[in-house]
């Protein structure tokens, strides 16, 4: 006698109890939620036969999703499976089902029937569980694979770590994880809900540590769970590394794990001992690093530095890193990159240590003292370089005195070009006529043409490379003056 226009099917409206939106839904996954209200949809259009391949194709779902929804809803007393030549699902009424204290359908599971009552007797008086919490509860069973004694553990472990009134939600995430980690079983699950009561107990120990007084959040929780797991510190080495967050302003959980993470060595457990030897080491080698800085006179971070200065130490002794760092800072040179050019060219000729170095030092400066006097006496605006330096042991291996150099000094005053050129042509022709004494050059016979418009004989005193005394040579320098030369003004660091 009655049909409904078509268009009711589009512009209709679909009723959804209020009970359904405040005790049901907060609990379901979304796509269950869609799964019931296609349901209510399809159940209000009359004479229509959906099949749940349909209805997945119309949810973008999968049929074996569709169906898992439906035996979700079933297990929450809101529909039943109805079976038959042409089986299909019958909707209940939510609040009429509430009234009369109908919390399952008449078709309900036994095994959840079962579970029910388990968990009604785990919480007895000390919490009034609503339909919607244990059936949450189910479908760790049901989705999670994990069996019912293993659910019934991990409710009273929060039950009695958390207190009656815990957040299920807390314990699906937590149900979550056992089953990505292989927890199914009771047994197994007293274990790791033992690591678990553990991490919690861990983390709270941290933050006092920390100066901090609350619950660990989350994001912190799984931080120390990781620590403890993948990265195998105890939690005594937790504890211990804790006493670098000191260098924090607010020291925190991202912070520690900073530092453990360059604490851990390659999957090795970590115990207390082994953290107190690494934090150990660190000490020494920030300690070391800043008294390498402070001789340099370096500006830069200890922190940015540290890794610099272990290498040097390595590679040279650390007696010797700290001369290199005082010779760069009297020099003005206050960067590690020129301290460490200079430590490459001692390690070069063999100086390598602190004996050797001080030697080396000492042999410089003075060559540059009587080089600063050859300067003044011909008349020359120079500063000692390593290819005058090699020209002044030249003529000292050669036999000649100090006495006669500056002597040869005194004589090229007066002439034009290269002084060092004039001086090494002098001294040629004093060897040739036996001078060996300053009082010696008064007795020889007047020259005829200048030296320098004469060829020279060269000797043994002149064979090295004729090289102006102010071009540079970092690789191959023989003192320490020529790595500052272009070094950076005083307020560029390292």
């Amino acid at each position: 006698m009655f049909e409904r226009d078509g268009q009711a099917l589009y512009f209709g409206v679909t009723p959804v109890e209020n009970i359904f939106l405040t005790e049901l839904m907060p609990s379901a996954k979304g796509d269950f939620v869609k799964v019931y209200l296609a349901a209510l949809f399809h159940a209000g259009q009359p004479g229509e036969d959906t099949n749940v391949q349909e209805l997945a194709g119309e949810l973008q779902q999968t049929p074996s999703q569709v169906e898992a929804a439906l035996r979700y809803w079933e297990r929450r007393g809101a529909l039943s499976y109805i079976a038959g030549e042409n089986p299909r699902y019958r909707l209940y009424s939510l609040t009429q089902r509430a009234l009369t204290g109908q919390d399952t359908a008449p078709e309900a599971d036994e095994d959840y029937i079962a579970f029910s009552e388990n968990v009604y007797s785990l919480f007895g008086d000390e919490r009034k569980l609503r339909p919607s919490e244990i059936a949450a509860a189910y479908e760790w069973v049901v989705d999670e694979g994990l069996s019912q004694d293993a659910v019934l553990t991990l409710l009273f472990h929060f039950k009695e770590t958390a207190g009656a009134h815990f957040s299920f939600k807390k314990a699906g995430e937590t149900a979550a994880r056992m089953k990505q980690d292989g927890v199914l079983t009771a047994q197994d699950a007293e274990s790791y809900l033992g690591f678990e009561d553990a991490v919690r107990k861990g983390a709270q120990a941290v933050l006092r540590r920390l100066g901090k007084r609350r619950l660990p959040s989350d994001e912190e929780l799984a931080l120390y769970r990781k620590w403890l797991r993948e990265w195998r510190f105890t939690q005594e080495a937790v504890l211990t590394a804790c006493r670098e967050t000191t260098a924090a302003g607010d020291p925190s959980f991202k912070y520690l794990d900073g530092i453990l993470s360059r604490l851990r060595q390659d999957g090795k457990p970590m115990d207390e001992r082994r953290v107190e030897r690494l934090l150990s080491e660190g000490d020494e080698l920030k300690d070391r690093t800043e008294r390498v800085l402070n001789a340099l006179g370096s500006k830069a971070r200890p922190a940015s530095a540290m890794p610099v200065v272990e290498a040097l130490c390595r590679e040279h002794p650390e007696e010797v890193v700290l001369i290199a760092a005082r010779e760069c800072a009297l020099n003005g040179a206050h960067t590690l990159d020129l301290m460490q050019k200079l430590l490459d060219s001692w390690k070069e000729k063999g100086l390598d240590s602190r004996e050797a170095v001080e030697a080396h030092i000492q042999k410089v400066r003075e060559q540059d003292a009587f080089l600063r006097r050859i300067y003044e006496a011909c008349g020359a605006d120079s500063r000692p370089g390593s290819a005058d330096r090699a020209r002044l042991s030249s003529w000292r291996e050669s036999g000649y005195s100090d006495e006669l150099i500056l002597e040869a000094a005194r004589q090229a005053a007066g002439a034009s070009g290269r002084k060092t050129a004039y001086m090494a042509a002098v001294l040629t022709r004093w060897q040739e006529a036996g001078v060996r004494t300053p009082e010696d050059v008064s007795k020889l016979a007047p020259r005829g043409p200048s030296v320098q418009e004469r060829p020279v004989k060269q000797v043994s005193a002149q064979q090295y490379a004729q090289r102006d005394y102010r071009e540079e040579d970092l690789e191959n320098q023989l003192g320490v003056n020529e790595l500052f030369r272009d070094a950076p003004a005083e307020g560029s660091h390292t």
